[in-house]
């Protein structure tokens, strides 16, 4: 699904380009595939320009500015290093965990080269709780933050996708070992019980 406006919600969207344009530019722009921003580009502390605009209700805005209240999901996958690829392999080596604004966290398990769901979980929690673990994830893609990576050959590597309400996503990369951005989110997840389970790998039981 392309970019969606926040304000009105239409798919009536088109980038906006900043500088001197090129001749195949101002041609899209003629077409009204593309928004010419003009030549000054602003130095916007802990902000930035708006990259895109709504043919429909002319608004104008930019993912960088978005705040916990824009986040649709924040999606937390990681997946097993370990042993040789097998396509054909049903055993656990994939999981997600997806937040939502209004409390609910899914847990999914599946092998590494499919989306077969082998195990599931739902649970809901607080919505504060959620606000509060949204601000710290946003805080993660801040360019001031600075991140600890852990990198490890074997193990598990991860994906941490923040959705926000424009359909656009911001994505970080690593692998699990204690570094900023997965104990961000894994210390959130062993406050919920069920989640610690699952995170954990024990059993129910």
């Amino acid at each position: 699904m392309g970019c969606i406006c926040p304000k009105c919600k239409s798919n009536n969207v088109i980038p906006i380009m900043y500088g001197y344009p090129a001749l195949e530019a101002m041609e899209e722009a003629e077409k009204g595939n593309l928004k010419l921003g003009g030549c000054m580009i602003y130095d916007i502390d802990g902000g930035g320009m708006a990259d895109r605009y709504c043919k429909d209700c002319e608004n104008e805005w930019c993912v960088d500015d978005f705040l916990v209240e824009d986040i649709a999901k924040v999606r937390f996958r990681y997946w097993s290093n370990w042993g040789c690829y097998n396509p054909e392999s049903i055993k656990e080596d994939q999981w997600a965990f997806e937040v939502f604004p209004d409390g609910t966290i899914k847990y999914f398990a599946y092998p590494r080269a499919s989306r077969r769901v082998l195990d599931k979980e739902i649970v809901h929690i607080e919505k504060d709780r959620v606000i509060d673990f949204y601000q710290n994830v946003i805080w993660l893609y801040r360019p001031w933050t600075e991140i600890i990576k852990c990198e490890v050959c074997d193990g598990c590597s991860y994906e941490l996708t923040i959705t926000y309400k424009d359909n656009r996503k911001k994505k970080i990369h690593g692998d699990l070992g204690g570094g900023t951005v997965d104990k961000t989110v894994t210390d959130f997840l062993c406050t919920i019980p069920k989640m610690k389970i699952r995170l954990e790998g024990e059993d129910d039981d």
